[in-house]
């Protein structure tokens, strides 16, 4: 007998949907029957007129647990992704005040496993300041690392262990992280060239949601883009940029991959949905780093990711408290304002109504979000897609339903998002983790804790 039967819906396998029974036991798919007979279970989900897609797996996420656990903790962060059909979320480095990189490590790990309801890897700290760190973390599991070619300013401590400095030290970074094999994920931003451009919309008296798109322009992140693309490929390192915007850092990135450099990127939905005049009318909760850019950087968006250059869709989740976003108490002062916004629970949602809409195919957006995140992070084939023996890491979606996302339907604690009141088509109905269902229409019937840690097969990283 199995532990859970999926049956009746169309399951997507091997590029395509296929009417499909999926069995599943001890938190595996033990078999894929193209036939309507349904075997004896303990439990049996119909998914008639629904479609199953693998689990997502949302490569950079800022949950911020310990230390800002007043914006998320581990438990709601997850309850976020449960409900955004997100079955593992790999946690960004935290720097907490006096820890050394590797204390910060082991207590984001130790959180996470008190609290998660879905699986989760952690990404390493590597900044100028903790290079000695970079073959422990390896060595005790994490998934890849994080980098800041910017220097966190002090309000934003927690990226203290994360900073480049300058390019020896990031070259060294990445020759360093190049002896683990794992992958090296970039914040690309020229630090000078954005240190001017803010000091000089201050000067002017500028301060408003504009002018922090102008203090980071396109440039910075172009030129930050080839250089740790140059740098990275000296290295011979695993090169990861995240959350791109740039029209021509796209095209660079697609030159690159074409002589054969190993890099991938990563793109937000609010990137993807959002130009930088609609925006400005969210106001502070759409204040991000890069910033949302205009429409022709927009095109270039879909287009890259529509062609294979974007590699991911990953949600950058980065939940502030109303306080921090504030900015009217603020004076109207953008640049006092946290960057960042929480996008766990709405981005697959978000990009099933966009498949619905013809803006990307479902195969690219199951590539996108489950695939290509398990085989560049090492955890295919037990994850990233429907196959006998990967982990039941499943999402059970209505295409046809149509509803309306809004602020106080969220689970993240800061109860906000920035689709709110959008009308959407594509609803995640049921997750499940590991053969148990972690969300069930508004439902979590699993207990704290249920998330198991993922560690990368180095074998299979690509």
């Amino acid at each position: 007998m199995f532990e859970l039967q999926i049956v009746h819906g169309k399951a997507f396998f091997e590029n395509e949907l296929i009417d499909a029974n999926l069995s599943i036991d001890n938190g595996k798919i033990v078999a894929i029957e193209e036939k309507r007979s349904i075997s004896n279970a303990k439990e049996t989900i119909d998914a008639t007129n629904k479609i199953v897609i693998p689990g997502g797996i949302d490569v950079h996420t800022h949950i911020l647990d310990l230390v800002y656990s007043y914006r998320d903790d581990f438990y709601t962060g997850t309850q976020s992704a449960a409900s955004g059909g997100i079955t593992t979320v790999l946690e960004m480095p935290l720097g907490i005040e006096g820890r050394t990189a590797l204390e910060s490590f082991e207590m984001q790990k130790e959180g996470m496993k008190k609290k998660c309801i879905v699986d989760y890897g952690l990404i390493g700290a590597a900044g100028h300041n903790t290079i000695d760190s970079i073959q422990e973390l390896a060595r005790r599991g994490v998934v890849g690392f994080k980098t800041f070619m910017i220097n966190s300013p002090k309000e934003e401590a927690e990226l203290k262990d994360l900073a480049a400095k300058n390019d020896y030290f990031l070259l060294k970074i990445f020759t360093e992280i190049a002896k683990t094999g794992l992958v090296s994920s970039v914040h690309a931003e020229n630090d000078g060239i954005i240190s001017y451009e803010i000091k000089k919309q201050i000067e002017l008296g500028n301060k408003d949601f504009q002018a922090h798109t102008a203090s980071r322009p396109a440039i910075a992140e172009d030129l930050a883009c080839l250089q740790a693309m140059m740098l990275a490929n000296h290295a011979n390192v695993k090169l990861n940029l995240v959350h791109m915007s740039s029209r021509t850092a796209f095209d660079r990135i697609k030159k690159a991959k074409a002589i054969g450099w190993d890099v991938s990127c990563e793109v937000t939905p609010h990137h993807l949905l959002f130009t930088t005049e609609e925006a400005e009318k969210i106001g502070p909760w759409l204040k991000v780093n890069p910033p949302i850019r205009s429409q022709e950087h927009n095109d270039a968006t879909w287009k890259a990711l529509n062609d294979g250059t974007i590699d991911f869709i990953a949600s950058d989740h980065s939940p502030y408290s109303h306080e921090e976003k504030d900015v009217k108490a603020k004076g109207g002062n953008y640049f006092e304002c946290g960057s960042g916004t929480p996008t766990l629970e709405t981005m697959l949602p978000a990009m099933l109504d966009a498949v619905n809409k013809n803006r990307l195919t479902l195969n690219r957006l199951v590539d996108a979000i489950a695939t290509r995140p398990a085989k560049r992070f090492g955890l295919y084939p037990r994850k990233g897609a429907i196959q006998v023996g990967a982990d039941a890491d499943l999402v059970i979606i209505d295409m046809e339903k149509e509803y309306t996302l809004r602020n106080e339907d969220m689970y993240t604690k800061s109860k906000i998002t920035v689709f709110d009141k959008w009308r959407l088509q594509g609803k995640v109905e049921q997750t499940v983790v590991r053969g148990k269902v972690v969300y069930d229409n508004g439902k979590f019937p699993v207990r704290k804790g249920y998330g198991e840690y993922v560690t990368p097969n180095r074998d299979y990283i690509s």
